[in-house]
């Protein structure tokens, strides 16, 4: 049958996506508000079972972030985690208006940034960014 890509997906299927890498999971409510509030969502299954996905937010003026790509382990390298990516910035130029400059950005996993970097993104730091930088809270 081959992978299909669609833009639904269930907290659940993120969920279970995001253990088989040995991510923590979410509450079930943070996943569905999470999926809910993201611009663009791509998921790749091979019939019903939820292989990959990755979710792209976008603010609809100049800055799109990459949230994440998940591809579970034994679907990586088959080109799927590429064709999310490539869908994903399809989707936000084509939400884009006519002379629209957009700055894609992303906080890679430890030791995937050479997959961003073959589509095109930047190691920083550069000579025009400085590093990345982010802070984990929860709600007590």
């Amino acid at each position: 049958m081959g992978i299909v890509y669609t833009d639904k997906m269930t907290g659940e299927e993120y969920n279970e996506l995001r253990l088989s890498v040995d991510w923590k999971s979410l509450t079930q409510g943070q996943a569905e508000r999470g999926l809910a509030h993201t611009a663009f969502v791509v998921a790749a299954r091979d019939g019903e079972k939820i292989v990959g996905m990755g979710r792209m937010l976008f603010d609809f003026g100049y800055t799109a972030y990459l949230g994440e790509v998940i591809i579970r382990p034994e679907y990586q390298g088959m080109g799927i985690g590429t064709e999310i990516v490539t869908r994903l910035k399809d989707k936000v130029m084509e939400a884009a208006e006519q002379g629209d400059r957009i700055m894609f950005i992303l906080g890679a996993a430890k030791g995937k940034e050479g997959f961003y970097e073959k589509l095109g993104f930047k190691v920083r730091p550069n000579e025009f960014s400085g590093n990345g930088m982010s802070m984990w809270r929860v709600k007590e």
